[in-house]
């Protein structure tokens, strides 16, 4: 249920963009600074969360005030709305950063910790619902404000959030550091082998992220422009995520049988290729939402490949924030480059098309040097 709600809210903030600009009149431009804000925000407070959470045993209160955060923003959402749009379109959008710097760090450390050696798969399947949630709530999402408007229908899901956070407290409230591992002394320090790893895997893992997180940030814009109705794009975004949902527990598997170095590498030569094939066939529905859903079904897959290797290569006491750092600064910081990448282009009035096309490029640099992440530690 926590990666389930998490992920629900990834893509809620895209598809609101074309509300926003087509309803509220606010410039794209404006919401895309916004969007590199909140995914900066969230990438710089997880090694600090993640320090933290391996010093503390308060992992169930922690995930769950990350998901209420989240839902906290979702009613600033509605909020914007109806009055000062642009403050509370903002402050919802910080602390939507804020929330979402706090579960996958976490959430992976209480699975590598828990299940040890057979995590790839825990991580995939619990990843499966992470990505189930990013499927499926930009439809519902779709489809609440389409029966009640905007502010009711944003504000039903605020409720569901609210109300997640709940159970979720309520039932990981016994899940104790204790019964696993020991939490990290202050004496502990890593190996700088380590540290040598962090480096180069968080590299690539940062190129890779600033193409998957700036053109996903901006994809129900691109669709929209393509086939002109909001509708469609929130079938489109559930129909083509739907593809990660498969792909998280496959790779979780491939994660625990080849290791986490070679999952990578697979998950990039096959996003690569089938985000190339979408960006070759923008108006083909059936080539276009195909190869669109192949994309997620191997990009969004950095849960169990990422942090089931972290999970190979760390020390227990360790796992959170080495998760932090690979997650929080790799994944996230990258994506928020990602995202400023697209909104300077956006501001220098070229395409979307155009500006997909240099992330895709900085894919292939990306994937042409993973051969570089060391294969032992």
């Amino acid at each position: 249920m926590a990666h389930f709600s998490n992920d629900g809210v990834f893509l809620i903030f895209p598809l609101l963009i074309v509300y926003y600009s087509t309803e509220k009149h606010v410039s794209v431009v404006f919401l895309g600074i916004l969007s590199i804000v909140y995914t900066l925000l969230s990438g710089l407070l997880s090694p600090f969360i993640g320090d933290k959470a391996d010093k503390m045993d308060r992992d169930s209160e922690l995930i769950s005030l990350g998901i209420l955060l989240e839902g906290v923003s979702m009613a600033l959402f509605a909020l914007s709305f109806v009055t000062l749009t642009i403050p509370a379109l903002t402050l919802g959008a910080l602390l939507l950063g804020i929330g979402q710097a706090f579960y996958h760090p976490l959430g992976g450390a209480v699975l590598s910790r828990t299940f040890g050696k057979s995590s790839g798969r825990a991580l995939g399947v619990n990843g499966s619902l992470g990505s189930l949630g990013r499927a499926l709530m930009p439809s519902i999402v779709s489809f609440l404000i389409l029966a009640l408007g905007e502010v009711l229908g944003l504000g039903v899901f605020t409720i569901y959030m609210i109300f997640a956070a709940l159970l979720i407290y309520i039932g990981l409230r016994r899940v104790r550091k204790e019964s696993v591992s020991v939490m990290r002394k202050a004496s502990e320090k890593l190996d700088g082998r380590f540290y040598t790893f962090l480096i180069i895997l968080g590299s690539l893992v940062f190129l890779r992220s600033m193409f998957i997180t700036g053109t996903t940030t901006f994809i129900a814009d691109f669709v929209y422009s393509v086939y002109l109705t909001k509708a469609f794009t929130g079938l489109f975004l559930t129909i083509g995520f739907l593809g990660s949902v498969l792909g998280q527990p496959a790779f979780g598997w491939i994660t625990e049988r080849v290791g986490g170095r070679m999952s990578f590498i697979l998950s990039s030569v096959i996003s690569v290729i089938s985000f190339g094939v979408f960006l070759a066939y923008p108006n083909d529905v059936y080539v276009s939402l195909s190869s669109y859903t192949v994309f997620t079904f191997s990009a969004f897959t950095a849960f169990p490949i990422l942090l089931g290797y972290v999970g190979q290569v760390f020390p227990r006491s360790f796992y959170t924030v080495a998760n932090s750092y690979i997650w929080g600064i790799g994944n996230t910081v990258g994506g928020a480059v990602g995202n400023a990448v697209i909104t300077m282009l956006l501001d220098l009035h070229y395409s979307l098309a155009f500006s997909f096309l240099i992330l895709f490029t900085i894919a292939v640099i990306s994937t042409v040097l993973s051969p570089l992440i060391p294969k032992r530690v």
